[in-house]
């Protein structure tokens, strides 16, 4: 159904210029988009709705472009992945300076502290790093979509995956997680 209801919405914005319809595929998917950017920028809430209106403007302007030999979602998610990497070419390859991997953070009790340890644990993997991560863990996506969004083969974004969590352990057991089975 939601392949179904995309390509709907899809074909009716070009075909009928229903901005209605690009609305809805703006509501379906802007959380995503965001939530995105805001782990690979390392929580900079404004570059991440900058950076998430561009996606949306984008997407706008080139929909016819979308020839549907992969999902919409890919598509998307493939328009958000390419302007990221073009404004981390723009701002000299980082966003935010890693954190000191010997820094310690205390143990968080509320949900929000929690997610703002992952912000800072995250910012300890390279970008790619962070992407592949971003993408197999927060966005659920395959290998397979991960390759098909990031244009990497399937072998390096395992690699990506392997040593972004051997990194995360590491980092999140210095500073006071343990492993729970």
């Amino acid at each position: 159904m939601d392949k179904t209801e995309d390509m709907v919405w899809v074909a009716r914005c070009v075909l009928l210029d229903d901005r209605k319809a690009f609305a809805a595929i703006v509501d379906k998917y802007q959380g995503r988009v965001k939530r995105f950017f805001l782990s690979l920028t390392g929580g900079d809430e404004s570059l991440s709705d900058d950076l998430a209106q561009e996606t949306f403007i984008k997407v706008y302007g080139h929909l016819r472009s979308y020839k549907g030999l992969s999902s919409f979602s890919t598509w998307l998610f493939r328009v958000a992945y390419n302007l990221y990497y073009d404004e981390l070419r723009k701002q000299g390859g980082r966003y935010f300076e890693p954190i000191d991997e010997g820094v310690q953070i205390p143990v968080c009790s509320e949900p929000v502290d929690c997610r703002i340890d992952m912000t800072r644990a995250l910012s300890i993997l390279r970008p790619e790093e962070r992407m592949v991560v971003t993408l197999y863990f927060v966005e659920d996506m395959a290998i397979a979509r991960i390759a098909a969004v990031t244009g990497m083969p399937e072998g390096t974004i395992k690699s990506h995956l392997s040593r972004a969590k051997q990194k995360l352990g590491e980092y999140l057991k210095k500073n006071g997680y343990e492993r729970v089975e």
